[in-house]
Parts: structure tokens; C-alpha cells; sequence
């Protein structure tokens, strides 16, 4: 989830990618029907990864994108199923009011679900990303994020002032379109890029 342009779809795709080429089977949920090129964009990626993907028109009900895929990836035994969400602003109450439908149709199927809630976040934002994060945690509860478009080191005062004012672990930085290009955070790694500080 996140804001628009934040870079949600392709996250999701390289995230199946990684999934895959784990040797992991992975189901995609088209659930940005707000967005009319969306279900385009991510039926492209899923044809080229080769992952199977549900969707539907553009505005339908999300939440029931949402609980269909939940269902496809039950009937499939997929080890993971992924869900693209629409791109909306933090400050939209109805909007903000969808996803946690998305997350009531979800526990529905599976108590402990969703398991992992992740805000995709653009790190060129700044400080406006740590309102956004903010107002999603409050509204659908986060458990990790993924920071976009730090191919240039200039951004490495947003990654790690977000990191301190919400707490949430970085499990991957984005640093470019291919999928290759989601990384796994290392902290350590990212401040020696940032800082030239040395590998001790």
C-alpha cells in the first residue's frame, strides 16, 4: 500500500519475482481497480514473470479482488499471495476506509491474515513519507516497509529519518525498474554507500 506514484506495482512484481525464483509459488491480487492502467501494468508483469493473477474491471469492489485471490491461492496451495492496493492519498478518509476493508475480508478468510502489511514509500519525499507511513499505520497497521527510488545517494537522510520517527523495519530499498534492482535493506552496506563509512 501507499501513496500514488510511489512505485506499489512494480514493488509487488519484483516482490513475486523474489518469491519465485526462491522456488516459491506465489499468487498476484489486482486489487488497484481505481487506476485504470493498473490491472494493465500488473497483467504485463505477471505474464512476463510468469505468475498467475487475479483481477477484475476497473472499478470493481477491491475487497472482493481481495478475498477472490485469497481464494485462487487457497485452491492453488501457493506459498504466498500478493496484493496490489490502489494508490491513495493518507488524508482520503473514504479511501483509507478501503483498505481496512481489504484487511476485514482478508481476517475473514485467515485470522492471522493479512501477515505482513507493508507501505511501499517513496524515499525522494522526505518528511511528508513519515505523515503518509503515519496515517497508514493508524488506518491498516504496518509491519514492514519498502523504500523506492534511492538511486542516488542524496536520499539516504530520507530512508533513515523515516526509520527513526516510525520504528518499522526497511525489508527492501528499491534502486531501479528490473526486478533485480529490490534489494534486501542492509543497514550497514547502506550507510557505508552513503557515508563511505568502512565495513567495521
Amino acid at each position: 500500500m501507499g501513496v500514488n506514484g510511489s512505485g506499489k506495482t512494480t514493488t509487488a512484481a519484483k516482490l513475486a519475482s523474489i518469491i519465485k525464483n526462491s522456488g516459491k509459488s506465489v499468487v498476484l491480487g489486482a486489487c488497484d481497480t481505481f487506476r485504470a492502467a493498473a490491472n494493465e501494468q500488473i497483467k504485463t508483469w505477471a505474464e512476463r514473470l510468469g505468475v498467475y493473477l487475479v483481477a477484475s474491471s476497473h472499478g470493481a469492489d477491491s475487497a472482493a479482488v481481495a478475498w477472490d485471490a485469497f481464494q485462487a491461492a487457497k485452491s492453488r496451495g501457493a506459498d504466498f499471495l500478493i496484493l496490489d492496493t490502489a494508490g491513495r492519498l493518507h488524508n482520503k478518509e473514504n479511501l483509507m476506509n478501503e483498505l481496512a476493508k481489504i484487511r476485514r475480508v482478508l481476517e475473514k478468510n485467515d485470522p492471522s491474515a493479512p501477515q505482513n502489511s507493508i507501505i511501499v514509500v517513496d524515499g525522494s519525499l522526505g518528511s511528508n513519507s513519515i505523515e503518509q507511513a503515519r496515517a497508514f499505520d493508524k488506518a491498516f497497521g504496518l509491519s514492514g516497509m519498502i523504500i523506492t527510488k534511492l538511486d542516488g545517494t542524496s536520499k539516504g537522510g530520507a530512508l533513515a529519518g523515516i526509520f527513526r520517527q516510525l520504528k518499522l523495519p526497511i525489508l527492501y530499498i528499491g534502486l531501479g525498474e528490473k526486478p533485480e534492482d529490490l534489494q534486501k535493506f542492509d543497514a550497514k552496506a547502506y550507510a557505508n554507500s552513503i557515508f563511505g563509512l568502512d565495513e567495521n
